[in-house]
């Protein structure tokens, strides 16, 4: 199975899929741009992590604001520094510190020049950005307390990750259960009250607060969902813990499971208790909460507040799987496939895993289809028949992966033929929704006029977008239109900054051609050494590098060969975890 499918996503995390329209009813618009006319540059970005939240410090070299927005689905901070230059190839820092797991920073657009700035998140997040000062423009990004306000439309759900099991993967367009199940019948969960809170209006408040003051623990609970959202109510997550212990001291199932989560997320304390989230869940567990179950089996998986412990965790997971549970049984899925916790066991993978694709759960349908296009056994026979039907329903539910996998198996003809146009209309639902592979997919149909007439505009277009979200193979390819002028101008400069962007995340073949580039141009000595780091770079896999690299050597003094090697060594060593 993929490992970009491979993990199930924190149930918990449900609660933060609607922040940006909670911060916009409580009146928090994006920034306005202040910008200059005059061409500016953007430097580097800092990133300093706090107790309470992370800072980025990013260098102008002229006062300007940058446009900014919050973005879903993935979550992410956008910040666009219009009339900025950014010289350089993409740059990736890992941050995973909190909600926030990466900073990227790239060229978006040469013409006119845009830098872009891309914040990561697990969840939505707030932001202040201060005015320019002193060359930089400080971006503060405050998580003291999570932002969980609940959209149950695009419910994420918690997985084990296969290889790093703390990982969290993006939300999944899946509805949470309307209910859970318990030996005394139905009763709601903590994911349902919260899509019911968030639907309260100003004419329910009343009732509603009689009914939490007369002691009724649904009313409470929902109050203080309703409190905790902050959408009718001011924000006040003391008040929402007072009426959730309430509550729970009457036995309420859905009480428990968000004190649960509240302690294990830090919501309304100084800091996360996960021993207090594992005695909540239990609670809840013990009253059939197939939710709390898996939490707990989620916390004995990832060794989070209690000691790393794989049997149990299977246990729990089983137990929800059981009570059916789609995201134990994707868990579950993994367990046997990984052979944690239990013997290896393909079979039962399968199973569980087709469980949670009978419940429409997106990763576990495209494990389904990759078990069944690359089958982990080798006496298991591949079936892409098979493959298609699962890729088909999970792209069906909105999966740009399964998108893209579809545009790839039409266009290698897998299915037994080749067909074009259906791996375009494939790869064009995934550009809709901005993923950069399938505008790669598309981009590369155009140019080369398959399953789509020929436009090399609409393929440089495309191209631009996925390159500038740092898609290599598009940044070689897009290199190669600037380079050779279509579907616009030819344009040196343009094709040598996507050239260097791809060579920098080790693409031999963008070295090469980014050497021969430089060497064409070696009058100036920063151009000679240039040439020869990637030259050298490249001779290893393209046997075309080493005679023009003999050819650049032979012009360059020895004070130059010795710094171009240390430029490579330095390259190297910056870069040992790509392979050539």
């Amino acid at each position: 199975m993929s490992a970009r499918h491979s993990t199930v996503f924190p149930k918990l995390l449900v609660f933060v899929c609607a922040t940006a329209l909670a911060l916009e009813a409580q009146g928090v618009q994006p920034a306005i741009v202040v910008s200059s006319s005059a061409t500016a540059s953007v430097g580097h970005v800092d990133v300093k992590p706090r107790p309470d939240g992370i800072t980025l410090s990013i260098a102008v070299s002229a006062p300007v604001t940058p446009e900014t927005s919050r973005v879903s689905n993935p979550d992410r901070l956008v910040f666009d520094f219009r009339g900025c230059e950014f010289k350089g190839p993409n740059r990736h820092i890992p941050v995973n510190h909190g909600p926030v797991k990466e900073v990227r920073l790239s060229l978006y657009s040469a013409h006119p020049a845009v830098t872009r700035v891309v914040v990561d998140l697990k969840e939505p997040l707030s932001y202040e950005v201060k005015p320019p000062a002193n060359g930089i423009v400080a971006v503060d990004i405050p998580f003291t307390k999570a932002e969980i306000v609940a959209a149950a439309a695009t419910a994420p759900i918690r997985t084990v990750e296969k290889q790093q099991p703390a990982a969290v993967a993006p939300p999944l367009r899946q509805q949470e259960r309307e209910a859970t199940k318990t030996s005394a019948g139905l009763q709601p969960g903590a994911y349902s009250l919260m899509e019911r809170a968030r639907a309260l209006t100003v004419g329910d408040l009343q009732a509603l607060e009689e009914k939490a003051q007369a002691g009724d623990p649904e009313a409470q609970t929902m109050l203080a969902l309703a409190y905790h959202a902050g959408v009718l109510l001011k924000r006040d997550d003391a008040h929402a813990i007072s009426l959730l212990r309430r509550a729970a001291d009457r036995d309420y199932m859905a009480a428990e499971e968000t004190l649960g989560i509240f302690s294990e997320t830090g919501i309304g304390l100084e800091k996360p208790a996960p021993t207090d989230a594992l005695a909540w869940y239990e609670k809840a567990a013990q009253q059939g909460s197939m939710n709390a179950a898996t939490d707990i089996g989620l916390m004995y998986a990832n060794g989070k507040g209690v000691t790393r412990d794989t049997t149990e965790a299977v246990s729990w997971f089983r137990r929800a799987a059981e009570g059916g549970d789609a995201s134990a049984q994707y868990n579950l899925a993994l367990m046997y496939e990984r052979g944690e916790g239990v013997p290896r066991d393909y079979r039962e993978a399968v199973r569980w895993l087709k469980a949670g694709a009978d419940q429409n759960l997106v990763p576990a349908i495209v494990d389904l289809a990759e078990f069944s296009l690359e089958p982990p056994d080798s006496k298991i026979p591949r079936d892409t028949a098979k493959a298609v039907e699962y890729y088909e329903k999970a792209a069906s539910l909105g999966s740009v992966v399964a998108q893209v996998r579809l545009g790839t198996i039409f266009t290698k003809g897998l299915p037994g033929k080749v067909d074009y146009e259906e791996a375009a209309n494939w790869y064009r639902k995934a550009a809709d929704q901005n993923d950069p592979d399938g505008e790669l997919g598309l981009g590369v149909s155009y140019a080369l006029g398959r399953g789509v007439p020929v436009d090399f505009e609409e393929a440089r277009r495309l191209l631009s977008a996925a390159a500038n979200r740092g898609q290599v193979e598009a940044q070689y390819d897009l290199a190669i239109m600037c380079e050779e002028g279509q579907g616009a101008p030819a344009d040196r400069d343009m094709a040598a900054r996507y050239y260097e962007m791809a060579a920098d995340r080790g693409m031999v073949k963008a070295q090469y051609r980014y050497g021969v580039m430089l060497a064409k141009s070696t009058e100036s000595g920063n151009n000679r050494i240039a040439a020869y780091k990637w030259l050298m770079l490249a001779q290893d896999s393209i046997k075309e590098s080493s005679p023009m690299l003999s050819k650049v050597r032979k012009s360059m003094s020895s004070e130059e060969i010795d710094k171009a090697e240390r430029d490579v060594d330095t390259w190297r060593l910056a870069h040992k975890h790509l392979s050539h």
